[in-house]
């Protein structure tokens, strides 16, 4: 899978682990869980998980991460499954629209409970979905 940017795209749409302290670089933070992550409190000013918006929607299913965490799929039928689920969901295209139009002239981290040196994680699927709608 081909996730490349053009150049300065690429610091437009970041990813990084919830967990990783926030900064002020990291622009809009917003976290693509279907379930909020333990340890992380819902408020603005939790330094360690500073959170501005929720898309709840750009998760994978729980089915989909099932299937994924007990090793019945492969990572391309992962990659699959999931563009699957989010070019079905209107709230998902609606939300994934949202963060294109923030991405043009601003910061989007994408955020989510996997370490940001996994390959295996659907914020690096979204954000190539994210910068093409952005185009």
């Amino acid at each position: 899978m081909d996730l490349h940017f053009p150049e300065g795209k690429r610091e437009m749409i970041k990813t990084k682990s919830v967990y990783d302290p926030a900064e002020e670089s990291d622009g809009l933070r917003i976290l693509i869980m279907r379930k909020w992550p333990r340890g992380i409190g819902y408020r603005k000013n939790n330094k360690r998980g500073m959170i501005d918006f929720w898309c709840k929607e750009l998760g994978p299913s729980i089915d989909l991460l099932d299937n994924w965490n007990g090793k019945k799929i492969t990572w391309s039928q992962y990659v699959k499954q999931y563009r699957a689920e989010q070019k079905s969901s209107a709230a998902a295209k609606k939300e994934t629209e949202f963060l294109a139009v923030q991405s043009i002239d601003k910061t989007v981290t994408l955020l989510c409970k996997e370490r940001e040196n996994d390959p295996h994680c659907h914020r690096h699927i979204l954000k190539k979905i994210i910068y093409l709608k952005a185009k």
